[in-house]
């Protein structure tokens, strides 16, 4: 790989491959999307895409404040290494069966992401940790996140200040 793509363009490819597959930083590589007059945001609410992707697949998306991605009836597909609930041992297969003392699993999208943001906006509001009833296998365990930063959802905005490179990429030739 290295030595075609020295025939396209010189240069230390070895290097550039080796710190990319071997090194991760403690967030996303954004450069380009910010080079492109762009940046990456986070708000309260999901996007118009978060929302379509959520009630297509039948999936909360507690990525970016719990480290959670699992469905409305509580499966949980995966957590996030180094998020709260990786932390506190929850992991993909287990199921979510209430939060806060109130039931989580019930197959109904907005019941389930309702009860989750609830949590999530009370834990930021009072300081109190977010209070997870969780099943693996025959076992039941109650765990304790501390995580007060309420509901997360990423989001590209618009950088005024840089020119709009990304759009004009996309635009239809």
């Amino acid at each position: 790989v290295v030595t075609t793509l020295n025939q396209v363009v010189a240069y230390d490819w070895r290097s550039f491959w080796t710190e990319r597959l071997t090194n991760h930083g403690p967030g996303a590589p954004l450069g380009g999307i910010e080079g492109s007059g762009w940046k990456l945001t986070f708000t309260d609410t999901p996007s118009a895409l978060t929302s379509a992707h959520e009630g297509e697949n039948h999936t909360v998306d507690a990525r970016y404040s719990l480290g959670l991605a699992l469905r409305d009836n509580g499966s949980i597909d995966d957590t996030i290494e180094g998020g709260p609930a990786a932390k506190a041992g929850i992991g993909p297969g287990m199921k979510l069966l209430a939060v806060n003392g109130r039931r989580f699993a019930t197959d109904d999208l907005d019941s389930a992401r309702d009860a989750l943001n609830s949590a999530l906006r009370a834990a930021q509001k009072n300081g109190d940790p977010i209070e997870l009833l969780v099943e693996n296998t025959d076992y039941f365990r109650t765990v304790k996140l501390d995580y007060r930063g309420g509901p997360r959802y990423p989001r590209l905005e618009r950088d005024a200040g840089k020119p709009d490179v990304l759009t004009e990429i996309l635009k239809a030739k």
